[in-house]
């Protein structure tokens, strides 16, 4: 679509009686692959197009979006959008308004060393096949396999009545590996991923394969393990673990929509929230994460958030909606799944900044508690409240590691847990990609180094 034609659209909306409109167009494409223990479930390539209009009508947001990529059903969607404001309008109780914003006109594509397009489809299938064959060889102990490939290209082009016209271009490759293995009625799950704002170089070389054996090496190993007695312990926690505790219990509590509605962070800005060893940013690079956001769906142009300081709270992530009602700036963190959703306040790259401990010396100096390692999802609530699973564990018994565990969990408060922290390593460690579901689902990133700190460690099964 020319883009003369999204520039008529904004005007269109603003002659309708809207103070701000943007138009979103997007075009993606991506190819899907799904093996599980030696059978193709899934092989398929897949193409998206639309756009998304937003306007800004009587202090109140009206969206419509269409599949039918013309002059005429962008105008029809426009008119819908217009007529959804006005009708929201009375029953509003505080208008919508708007931060300042810098208008940009840019073009930004992602770089990779191998475009997964010029990849034919048969070798994405071949590579994952041979993959799930590498899982399933560790033995007859494997109940489970399941190798996902995906792949993407994502052009999204943003217009806005202000003047702005950005095209941003992704392009992500993604493997992730689910490997159970069992034995007299135990079950032991792993996972692995690898990828992100990546090429077809991802599946090349031994990244893809390492991250199968880790998941394959792990589940049979975790099987003989026993659970451990629960209760509040020193931990150890490593990079990936330590990113999911950020990104889950923390992090959406720092997203401005939530703080709005009454979290564990609203009203604490400038306050020590976490032990002075922490720091903790909202990160738009870097460019090979799975959260790269070099501008957001309202077209601002992202930024590090600064959201933990030395322990202290600092900012919130915004959009321009949230920004101008807490009277602070847009930091680009409002983005969409895609054209038929409208932006929301979401993460990009979140993770802890390292400190100065080696991780082997902090683990030397733990006299008694836990090492843990990986997760395997779990749940967390606004209050900072959480439980998650983790995929390994061993005892820390004079600074050095014990008695293996598996059907670890932790839980606790991300305040109590990130104020207890007295050790942070200098292994910084960003690449864990993943997909985030706050209502629409978004790629994001995360990570961090090593920490030690204070966690309710449980028993599962």
């Amino acid at each position: 679509m020319d883009l003369d034609v999204l520039h008529r659209a904004v005007e269109e909306a603003c002659r309708m009686g809207a103070s701000y409109a943007d138009v979103r167009l997007e075009e993606a494409e991506g190819v899907n692959v799904t093996v599980r223990k030696g059978s193709v479930e899934a092989a398929s390539v897949s193409r998206r197009m639309g756009v998304g209009v937003r306007v800004l009508v009587e202090g109140a947001w009206g969206f419509s979006s269409t599949e039918v990529v013309d002059e005429a059903s962008l105008l029809e969607a426009v008119r819908n959008a217009v007529k959804m404001a006005k009708a929201s309008s009375p029953a509003r109780r505080r208008r919508v308004r708007l931060a300042e914003a810098k208008v940009y006109r840019d073009r930004v594509r992602a770089r990779v060393a191998e475009d997964p397009a010029d990849v034919d489809p048969g070798e994405k299938v071949r590579l994952v096949l041979e993959l799930d064959k590498l899982a399933c060889s560790y033995g007859d102990v494997i109940r489970d396999v399941s190798i996902r490939y995906m792949d993407g290209r994502d052009r999204r082009v943003f217009v806005s009545s202000e003047g702005a016209e950005v095209e941003v271009e992704y392009v992500r490759t993604y493997l992730t590996a689910y490997v159970a293995a069992g034995e007299a009625g135990v079950i032991s799950p792993a996972y692995e991923s690898v990828g992100g704002v990546r090429g077809f170089e991802v599946m090349r070389g031994d990244e893809a394969r390492e991250a199968v054996k880790t998941a394959a090496e792990r589940a049979v190993r975790v099987l003989k393990a026993r659970a451990p007695k629960g209760g509040l312990s020193t931990v150890v926690l490593d990079n990936k673990l330590l990113a999911l505790i950020v990104h889950e219990a923390f992090g959406h509590c720092a997203e401005a929509d939530m703080v709005l509605t009454g979290d564990v962070l609203t009203g604490k800005l400038g306050q020590q929230v976490a032990s002075e060893l922490v720091t903790i940013v909202d990160d738009p690079l870097p460019e090979y994460a799975n959260g790269w956001t070099p501008y957001d769906d309202e077209g601002v142009k992202a930024r590090r958030v600064t959201i933990v300081e030395r322990g202290v709270l600092r900012e919130y992530m915004q959009s321009r909606e949230t920004a101008a009602e807490l009277g602070m700036e847009p930091t680009g963190n409002a983005r969409a799944q895609n054209y038929s959703y409208a932006p929301l306040v979401r993460m990009r790259n979140t993770y802890m900044l390292p400190g100065d401990w080696r991780p082997e010396e902090i683990i030397e100096e733990t006299k008694k508690g836990f090492y843990l390692k990986g997760a395997m999802g779990g749940q967390a609530d606004a209050n900072g409240d959480f439980m998650f699973t983790v995929q390994e564990a061993w005892r820390i018994e004079g600074g050095e590691l014990g008695e293996a565990y598996r059907g670890v969990t932790v839980s606790g408060n991300a305040l109590e847990v990130l104020k207890s922290v007295d050790a942070v390593g200098r292994d910084l460690k960003i690449g864990f990609p993943g997909m985030c579901g706050k209502v629409q689902m978004v790629p994001v990133d995360g990570g961090g180094p090593h920490i030690r700190c204070r966690i309710i460690v449980g028993g599962g099964r």
